[in-house]
C-alpha cells in the first residue's frame, strides 16, 4: 500500500474511536436518565484493495475501519412483558388506594373509631331504660344522637366527597392520556424526519417515545406496533389512539343521565361517545381486563351516590321502554361493581334503618311503623317483647296487654331537605329536642301519668334484635353493631385481596425492569472500561499516523 494510503487507514481509526468515545460519554451522561437506553456504536470494514494474486486467492489490504451505525439496545419482548404488568399494577395499586382511604374516613385504624360513636349511642338508650323519665338521661340520649349524627355525616358525606375526588382525576387522567397521545404522534413525525435518509438513528426520541409508551401502559391496556416508516400506531382499550401521525382523543364527558351527579365517563367521541370501558365486562386477569389505572378509578367511584334505596325494590325502563321491577338483589347488583358505592350502600342502610326505628318508636309507633305505640290499660300487665314482635296483631288483640293511642310526638331526627330522603347527608337532630330534651316522646310520661317503660325499652332493644342481612347477597341477620363489623370486615377483605394482588404486582414490575435494565441500562463500569478500550484505540491510530508520518518524512529526505 502506498504511504499516502496508509494515512486514511490511521483517520479511519481516529474517526471510528472518536465515535465510540462520544457515544461511551453520552451513555455516562445519561446513567439517571428515566427511560434512556444504552447506546452502542458498531464498525465495520472498509472496502479492500486488491493488489495482486496468489494461487486461487486474491492479495488484498485494508483501508481501515469503518462507522457503521449507533444502536440502541433494547428487548421489544421484555417491553410488552414491562408494560403488562405495569397496567396491572396501576389497576390494583389504585384500587388499593380506595379502600385504603375508606379506612381513612371509618377511622378504625386512626384512633377515632365509628364503632366507638356506635357504642355510646347504644349505651345511651340503655340507660335511658333504667330511667326513663329521667331528664339527665334524656337530655343525654339527644347529646348522644347529634355526636353519633355528626359522626356518620362525617364518614358518608366524606365518602361522597371522595368519589368527586376519583371523579376529577378521572378527568384529569384522560387529558394526560390525551397529552401523551398527542407527544407519541409528534415523536413520530420527528423521528420520521431525522430517519428518511437512513444516514442517523433518531436514538433519544425513540428514548422518549419509548418513556411515554410506558406511562400510558399504566392507566390503561395498551396495543402498539410500529410501522415501516417508524411511527408506532398505539391503541387504548382496542380502540385507536394515535394511528398514522394523527390522534383519536378520548373525552370525560357528562352523559346525560350523569348530569345530577357531574360524573364523567370516558367516551371516544370519533365513534358517537362509545364507552371507553364496558360496565359488564368481568374483572379478570384471565382476559387482561384487570389494567390500567383509569379503569381502576372509573370502577371504583362508581356511577352514582349510592344510599339506602340501592337496596330497595326499584324500576327502571328496558331498551324497548317498558318499565320493569328490579328486586333488591338485582338493585343492589348495580352499585356492588364498586367496592365504594357499595360500602356507602350498606352504611346508609344501616343508618336510615336505625333513625326509622328510633323516630317510629319516640313518635309513638312501633319500630316498624305498622302499629301505633301503646299505653298501660292494665297497669299491673307486663310488656312482653317478644311476644309483641313475634305476633304484634296478636298480642294487641289481648284485652290486657298494652293498647293503642294514636299521639304523635316529634322526631329524634328531621330532614335537612323536606324534599329529600331520609339518607345520611340529609338528616339532623330535631332542634326543638335540642332545646328541650323532656319533649322526647313525651317525656317517656303516659296520659295517667305513668312512666312509658316499653317505649323506652324497645328503643334499647333495637340494637340488640336482629336488623338486616348485609347485603341481598347475604343471608346471615345481624344487629347494627354487628352489622357495621360487617361492613368494616368487608371492606378490610376487599382491601387484603387488593393490598397482596398490589405487592404482587410491584414485585412483578420490579423483576420486569430489572430484566429490561440487564439489556437496556447503562453501567458505568462497563462504560468505563469501553472509554479506556476506545482511547487507547484513538492513541493506537495516533501512533501509526505519527509512524507512517516519520517514514514518509525519512523518504523525503533522502530523495
Amino acid at each position: 500500500m502506498p504511504l499516502m494510503g496508509s494515512f486514511y487507514v490511521g483517520v479511519s481509526g481516529l474517526q471510528t474511536s472518536q465515535y465510540a468515545l462520544n457515544t461511551t460519554a453520552h451513555n455516562l451522561a445519561n446513567l439517571h436518565t428515566t427511560g434512556y437506553t444504552r447506546q452502542q456504536v458498531y464498525q465495520a470494514n472498509r472496502i479492500y484493495n486488491t493488489v495482486g494474486h496468489s494461487f486461487n486467492n486474491d492479495l488484498q489490504v485494508g483501508m481501515g475501519a469503518n462507522y457503521q451505525d449507533v444502536r440502541a439496545i433494547r428487548d421489544a419482548f421484555l417491553d410488552r412483558h414491562y408494560r403488562t404488568e405495569n397496567g396491572r399494577s396501576g389497576y390494583y395499586s389504585t384500587c388499593y388506594e380506595v379502600i385504603e382511604e375508606v379506612n381513612v374516613h371509618f377511622g378504625e385504624t386512626e384512633g377515632e373509631q365509628f364503632q366507638e360513636a356506635l357504642q355510646e349511642f347504644q349505651q345511651a338508650f340503655q340507660n335511658l331504660a333504667t330511667k326513663p323519665s329521667d331528664a339527665t338521661m334524656q337530655g343525654k340520649v339527644v347529646t348522644t344522637a347529634k355526636q353519633f349524627l355528626d359522626r356518620s355525616q362525617m364518614i358518608y358525606n366524606g365518602l361522597a366527597e371522595y368519589q368527586n375526588n376519583l371523579n376529577q382525576q378521572i378527568k384529569d387522567q384522560v387529558e394526560k392520556i390525551n397529552k401523551y397521545a398527542n407527544q407519541i404522534a409528534d415523536l413520530n413525525e420527528r423521528i420520521v424526519g431525522i430517519e428518511a435518509g437512513k444516514i442517523e438513528d433518531a436514538n433519544d426520541l425513540r428514548d422518549a417515545r419509548n418513556q411515554l409508551l410506558d406511562e400510558l401502559s399504566a392507566m390503561g391496556r395498551i396495543e402498539y406496533a410500529e410501522d415501516l416508516h417508524g411511527r408506532v400506531n398505539v391503541q387504548f382499550e382496542g380502540v385507536d389512539l394515535v394511528k398514522n401521525g394523527t390522534v383519536n382523543k378520548m373525552e370525560a364527558k357528562i352523559l346525560d343521565e350523569d348530569k345530577e351527579t357531574g360524573f364523567y365517563t370516558p367516551v371516544w367521541p370519533m365513534y358517537k361517545d362509545q364507552r371507553v370501558f364496558s360496565l359488564t365486562q368481568p374483572i379478570s386477569a384471565d382476559i387482561g381486563s384487570d389494567n390500567g389505572s383509569l379503569k381502576a378509578l372509573y370502577f371504583s367511584r362508581g356511577t352514582k351516590v349510592a344510599t339506602y334505596k340501592d337496596m330497595e325494590v326499584s324500576t327502571e325502563t328496558d331498551k324497548n321502554g317498558n318499565l320493569v321491577t328490579l328486586t333488591p338483589a338485582e338493585t343492589f347488583d348495580k352499585v356492588a361493581g364498586s367496592s365504594l358505592t357499595a360500602i356507602m350502600t350498606e352504611f346508609d342502610h344501616m343508618i336510615n334503618g336505625m333513625v326509622t326505628m328510633i323516630n317510629n318508636l319516640v313518635r309513638g309507633y312501633s319500630a316498624d311503623s305498622t302499629k301505633d305505640n301503646f299505653t298501660v290499660i292494665n297497669p299491673e300487665a307486663i310488656y312482653d317483647h317478644d311476644a309483641y314482635y313475634n305476633d304484634p296483631d296478636a298480642y294487641l288483640a289481648e284485652p290486657n296487654n298494652y293498647l293503642t293511642v294514636t299521639d304523635d310526638y316529634p322526631p329524634l331526627f328531621t330532614l335537612i331537605s323536606s324534599n329529600g330522603d331520609y339518607t345520611t347527608s340529609n338528616l339532623t337532630i330535631n332542634q326543638e329536642l335540642l332545646l328541650e330534651p323532656t319533649h322526647l316522646n313525651n317525656g317517656f310520661m303516659l296520659s295517667d301519668q305513668s312512666v312509658n317503660q316499653s317505649v323506652a325499652d324497645a328503643l334499647g332493644q333495637i340494637f340488640t334484635d336482629k336488623f338486616s342481612t348485609l347485603n341481598p347477597g347475604t343471608a346471615t341477620p345481624l344487629n347494627f353493631e354487628e352489622y357495621y363489623i360487617g361492613i368494616v370486615n368487608q371492606y378490610a377483605n376487599i382491601g387484603n385481596t387488593y393490598k397482596k394482588a398490589s405487592e404482587a404486582q410491584e414485585v412483578a414490575v420490579l423483576s420486569a425492569d430489572n430484566e429490561r435494565q440487564k439489556v437496556m441500562g447503562v453501567s458505568d463500569s462497563e462504560e468505563l472500561t469501553k472509554m479506556i478500550r476506545y482511547q487507547n484505540a484513538y492513541n493506537a491510530s495516533s501512533r501509526y499516523i505519527n509512524t507512517v508520518n516519520a517514514m514518509l518524512d525519512n523518504l523525503l529526505s533522502i530523495i
